[in-house]
């Protein structure tokens, strides 16, 4: 059933057609704003996928020549990769919503927006970024949606929604602000050393013109809105928290952490739980009488802590790719070690003894 939804927003006519097109999607929408037109769409795979930690989110935006009234030709006679534009456009789209999906969802979703057609008084990447939102709050992907984005300039200390490209280019501001019903969460600036206040103000008002796209958001998926989907739920059973606390305390972990973040300077997250995920192991392991292995050492060397009962004293010669990997996972893990270098070898080797040291 084709139903078409209309708004003035910045002066200009925002038309939303639902149900002219890719009525097997699980949301699609032909977003037209002034005479820029996108095609934007969104589908969920049925299952989670497999082996993963993280939510398989893709979001696509295709700019096409034909949207500008060109033809590739000359060498090139067929579309080129993404642009950067496309690129940073599709970050932009994915970076306010992928933290309102689910937390344990991990069902393929791919949003995917198509420019049909080009008016430089409306870019069309506003366009993508609103109709991301729209089909997906309409389709039954579970979304704790809507959310809207909009872009601010300025010129000669005048504020402008929703620019043209040329005020965009050649303005004091680029401004782009996502928000929810009750929050901004998202902002992205360039500015040409504007005040502070001025800065702050451009955003209360991108806020204020979110709310009225949200409004009518929500307005379409009253009506032709889809009741969201059942899911499994990927989340991590509370068995697994409490299994681990009983391998190692949580006050002991919490110890560990702070080592770790005070011995390398600006420690990123990542490094961080990687060296507790091996304190965790090494703990594990400690206590069942078994070696320690780590496979992430260069040069396919496998450095193996003796980490039995005894506690007894080993060595293991080493060259040059994996030395300071083992000094790394040495010193996380709590290992006295002392090097020897192999002064008979022609080649750069080396003996390290070491040992656990005592809980």
């Amino acid at each position: 059933m084709f139903k078409s939804f209309s708004m003035e927003l910045a002066g200009r006519t925002l038309t939303v057609d639902i149900g002219r097109v890719c009525a097997q999607a699980n949301g699609a929408a032909l977003v037209k704003y002034g005479d820029s037109t996108v095609l934007s769409t969104v589908t969920a795979s049925v299952k989670p996928r497999d082996g993963i930690d993280f939510f398989p989110l893709s979001v696509e935006y295709e700019e096409k020549m034909y949207s500008v009234g060109k033809i590739p030709g000359g060498f090139n006679k067929r579309e080129g990769k993404a642009s950067e534009n496309a690129i940073l456009t599709s970050r932009v789209i994915d970076r306010p919503m992928r933290p309102l999906f689910p937390k344990d969802y991990r069902n393929d979703v791919t949003i995917n927006n198509m420019v049909m057609s080009v008016d430089s008084e409306c870019r069309p990447e506003l366009v993508a970024m609103i109709g991301s939102a729209l089909v997906t709050t309409i389709s039954d992907i579970p979304f704790d949606g809507p959310c809207a984005t909009t872009q601010m300039g300025m010129v000669d200390g005048e504020f402008i929604v929703n620019p043209s490209q040329e005020v965009w280019n050649n303005g004091d501001l680029q401004l782009t602000v996502a928000s929810t019903r009750t929050k901004v969460i998202m902002i992205e600036a360039g500015a040409n050393e504007i005040p502070e206040d001025k800065m702050i103000e451009a955003i209360y008002k991108c806020h204020e013109v979110n709310q009225t796209v949200i409004a009518f958001i929500n307005q379409i998926r009253e009506e032709v809105g889809k009741p969201k989907h059942e899911y499994t739920s990927c989340a991590i059973p509370e068995e697994m928290f409490d299994a681990i606390k009983q391998i190692v305390p949580q006050e002991e972990i919490e110890k560990k952490a702070c080592d770790l973040a005070i011995q390398v300077s600006k420690l990123s997250a990542r490094e961080l739980i990687k060296g507790l995920n091996k304190f965790v192991t090494y703990q594990k392991q400690r206590r069942q009488g078994k070696a320690f292995h780590d496979t992430s050492v260069k040069g396919k060397q496998t450095v193996k802590q003796l980490i039995g009962q005894n506690q007894g004293v080993a060595s293991l010669p080493i060259g040059d790719t994996g030395l300071k990997d083992f000094e790394r996972i040495a010193r996380k893990c709590g290992v006295d070690f002392a090097i020897v270098k192999d002064k008979a070898s022609k080649e750069a080797k080396y003996t390290v003894f070491f040992k656990a040291r005592d809980a």
